[in-house]
């Protein structure tokens, strides 16, 4: 297949090269790229830099980009938290309280949600619906003068001690409930999660929030599922509509403002599984799903099979980049002289200046839409997941901020098949 991003890309890199060979021009970086100390800001070269996302992209294949689709590889033998998802299906509830950054729980029956005591209860089995076979009770104690009994908080920040403190503590349990007459019966499983903690900032939204809720919910093997949300929030629900909408065709129940008892044919997923930082784990997936099986499903989420722009990878179209702009620490103080000179490149510009209220929609048609990303590290570039597959970013790095620029953005980003081209601050 030809190679190139634009009839004249050649002429592009010409004309950097030229204005490199001219004299370098320097984008000033604010203090808040500087550890400490007063000395003035250090200035990089963004011709350097611009020519590093071209060349990045011109040396890609054409931009054809078709619609993703999820091509798992062959599952891993089956360990951890997958080898436990298994298990449930012959038990009433196992839970995994030793991972190092979440608890979780499967309920495996009737399960019953008191919104009094905020406790799920695994119903015996005369309770249970006339497909539901058996009479005895299970190894967890269905009908034992000793129930289990497990306490979680679900949000995947375990260690951290201050921010779990501020999450709802649910109860998960084979106990007799005093009322088992149930308000609302569900055919689903619930699947709970927090989305208190860090919300408010992008990176944890997803890295705390989307990407584990994604990672669970492959867990249910396909059954569907009625999200059930401690801590939320209004805006946070307008925010992400959208993906809870493709997670679950019912609307979110508000665990905080529940009155009723809701009871789950399904049983009960009570918390939601992290494999890292911005990271999924295909040998602990049930289908070998990865960071390019949840762009597809943000793909599905945000319609883009509908949007897609059809004349990329035509003669006639610049490559677009994205240049997030931050205010405060850590940002670019000339950006109209940065857009100037990648105007002048050959890059159609366009300027991303995020904030916690941004229309994630409208955030997803502009940057699925084009080509390159350029940012300061920080919370704004995790918009780097509306890239397509091929698309290149460019991560301007701090001093002394190296493994969280790796960790935060670089690793997930070739993950998602990006082209990463990193931009180091040296002192």
């Amino acid at each position: 297949m030809e190679t190139g991003c634009t009839p004249n890309f050649h002429c592009h890199l010409l004309l950097s090269f030229s204005i490199l060979r001219r004299g370098r021009r320097r984008m000033k970086l604010s203090k808040g790229l500087q550890k400490s100390g007063p000395s003035p800001p250090r200035a990089i070269s963004v011709a350097a830099l611009l020519v590093a996302a071209v060349l990045a992209f011109c040396c890609l294949r054409r931009l054809e980009f078709s619609s993703i689709s999820y091509h798992p590889s062959r599952p891993s033998p089956e360990v951890g938290i997958w080898k436990l998802r298994n298990a449930q299906s012959q038990t009433g509830i196992l839970c995994d309280v030793t991972h190092y950054r979440y608890n979780i729980c499967f309920v495996n029956g009737l399960t019953l949600l008191d919104p009094t005591s905020l406790t799920f209860f695994l119903l015996p089995p005369h309770h249970h619906s006339a497909t539901t076979s058996g009479d005895g009770a299970d190894s967890t104690g269905g009908n034992s003068s000793a129930p289990f009994t497990q306490k979680l908080r679900t949000y995947p920040r375990k260690w951290e001690h201050q921010i779990m403190a501020k999450i709802t503590e649910l109860t998960v349990t084979t106990g007799t409930p005093r009322n088992v007459t149930c308000d609302v019966v569900h055919d689903e499983a619930a699947l709970v999660f927090s989305s208190g903690g860090y919300t408010g900032n992008l990176y944890h939204e997803f890295n705390d929030g989307m990407i584990p809720l994604f990672v669970t919910s492959r867990l249910l093997a396909g059954r569907s599922a009625v999200l059930v949300i401690s801590e939320f929030r209004r805006w946070w629900g307008r925010k992400y509509a959208a993906v809870l909408r493709h997670h679950s065709r019912h609307p979110p129940i508000k665990l905080d403002d529940l009155t009723s008892t809701h009871c789950f044919r399904g049983g009960a997923v009570v918390g939601i599984v992290s494999h890292g930082d911005m990271t999924i784990n295909p040998a602990l997936m049930p289908n070998g799903e990865t960071m390019l099986s949840f762009r597809a499903f943000l793909d599905e989420s945000y319609r883009a099979g509908e949007n897609r722009v059809s004349e990329l990878g035509s003669e006639s179209v610049r490559p677009v980049l994205v240049m997030v702009v931050r205010n405060g620490s850590r940002s670019v103080t000339n950006p109209a002289e940065v857009t100037a000179l990648a105007e002048r490149i050959g890059f159609l510009v366009k300027i991303f200046q995020p904030t916690r209220n941004t229309d994630l929609n409208e955030a997803y048609r502009v940057i699925n839409a084009s080509h390159a990303m350029m940012g300061v590290h920080g919370a704004g570039l995790t918009h780097f997941m509306f890239l397509r597959p091929g698309s290149v970013l460019v991560q301007v790095i701090p001093i002394g901020t190296d493994w969280v620029a790796e960790t935060c953005f670089g690793r997930p980003a070739r993950e998602m098949g990006l082209k990463y081209v990193p931009y180091q601050i040296k002192a």
